[in-house]
């Protein structure tokens, strides 16, 4: 059985060998077969004109989120089948998290949740929420 630490250090190889995710600085904190945690420093490169976190790089950390916990349920060769996300107020920090979970699975899919929380000063607030399947996928 993976213990939590092979999982979360799994975890961040996978960022690390994803160019766009190296990019942006994605960070794995948490990875369990009860959650997950994905962290980025919120740099100025990645606002948008009025100094939000950019809807894309939102999404971009909700999708690796969800990702992930549905290769917790479903196991390593996931892809993303579709999803959707609610911005609900503008992103601001110095740090935006994601956290899933996972909502519904099947042998070859999951329903998997990522609220997404700007921080800032150890102070966190929910600034989106998005909704995902992801499918098992035939890669290696």
């Amino acid at each position: 059985m993976t213990t939590p630490p092979d999982l979360l250090s799994m975890a961040q190889g996978v960022l690390d060998a994803q160019p766009f995710s190296t990019l942006v600085g994605a960070r794995a904190t948490r990875f369990t077969p009860d959650g997950v945690e994905v962290r980025l420093a919120l740099r100025p490169d990645l606002t948008q004109h009025h100094g939000f976190a950019h809807g894309g790089l939102q999404a971009t950390l909700a999708d690796i989120t969800l990702t992930f916990m549905g290769a917790a349920a479903l196991g390593p060769s996931v892809l993303t089948s579709e999803f959707k996300i609610n911005f609900l107020r503008p992103a601001q920090g110095d740090t935006l998290i994601g956290r899933g979970s996972v909502l519904s699975a099947g042998k070859r899919q999951a329903v998997t949740r990522c609220d997404l929380y700007a921080a800032q000063d150890g102070q966190e607030k929910l600034v989106a929420t998005a909704l995902g399947t992801i499918a098992r996928a035939d890669v290696p």
